[in-house]
Parts: C-alpha cells; structure tokens; sequence
C-alpha cells in the first residue's frame, strides 16, 4: 500500500511554504515545515478554504479536525505554538532577497527523509499521512536548533513528542473504526 498525503497535510506543506517564504528560504526545510505546523493552529481556516473548492465541506471538516487534533496535542504537552513560532523564526537564518524562488519551492533532502518517517508512521493504519504523522517525524529527527528554542521556552520535548505519538495513535485508531464501520453490512 502506498501512502496518501491527506488534504491537512497538504495543507501544512503550503502554510510552510509560505513561511519559507517569508524567511527568504531556498528551499523548503524540516523547520518550515514545524512553522506551518504551529502556524495552522492560528488560522481562521474556514476563510482560507475557497467557497468554490469541490467538496468542500468534506476537505473544511477534515483541515479542522486535524487542527483540532494539533490543538490538543500542544495542550497535553503544554506546548504555546505561537510563541515557539515567532522565537523559532527569529533563530532561523535568513535567506537573500536574491535566492528568492519563483513557483513552488522544493523540500531539502532531510524533508524528504521527514515526510518519508511519517508515511511509514501512517502506514501502521490506513495509509494516510495527517498532520500529526509529520509532527511526530519531526520532532523524532534531530535539531539542534528546534530543541535550543523549546528548552529556553520551556517546553519538555519528551512531553510533547509522546503528546504527538498519542496523537497519531488516535488518528490510526479513528481510520480503523471507519474502516471497520464501511465494511458493516447492514440488512
């Protein structure tokens, strides 16, 4: 089984792009994307969803049930995303208005290694990679830079990396039930 990048995640990976962006970023890095993640908590995401995106109301209840699953892994960590957030940008270098990319900016190759830890994560379930999956890969990676602003903030990163794998325990769980309900037989 292959597996599938969810529309969350797809998601995160713009939010970060854009944060790579704004940080004069080449390419898009492990750190962007830990910036998109923190930055999606933040967002009025039903004024981001476009009225004309098909099927919307299906892609707007899954983007908000994975925010909401974010929410609450940062709460059970005692995580302030939007304060890591802005420290964290301010650590980061920043690139030159002359590296500044035109179209969509291409992941590093320690994003690729991220993105490919969570897919095998999420192909204990269903196969689908959710925010959470990436968050958890992220944080499993090393980063020296990440684990400097968390500890001055703070922030135990055990705690929240077990916050994460509880979290992806639930979303594999959740894909169980529906999988089980589907294959229900009514009479």
């Amino acid at each position: 089984m292959n597996p599938r990048h969810s529309t969350s995640l797809i998601f995160v990976w713009r939010v970060a792009e854009l944060e790579a962006r704004h940080l004069k970023a080449p390419f898009l890095e492990p750190s962007h994307l830990l910036l998109g993640l923190c930055k999606m908590v933040d967002l009025d995401l039903t004024t981001l969803v476009s009225k004309e995106t098909p099927d919307r109301d299906a892609v707007l209840e899954e983007i908000l049930r994975e925010t909401r699953r974010l929410r609450e892994v940062f709460r059970k960590a005692a995580f302030d995303a939007q304060h890591f957030r802005r420290r964290f940008r301010q650590v980061l270098t920043t690139g030159s208005s002359v590296m500044e990319a035109r179209g969509r900016l291409h992941r590093t190759d320690d994003a690729k290694d991220t993105f490919a830890d969570a897919e095998r994560m999420a192909l204990l379930g269903d196969g689908t990679v959710f925010p959470v999956h990436l968050l958890h890969a992220l944080l499993a990676a090393k980063d020296p830079a990440r684990d400097q602003v968390l500890k001055e903030l703070g922030t135990d990163k055990s705690r929240l990396l077990q916050a994460a794998r509880r979290g992806v325990i639930v979303a594999r769980d959740r894909a169980a039930a529906s999988t089980s309900k589907d294959k229900t037989r009514w009479n």
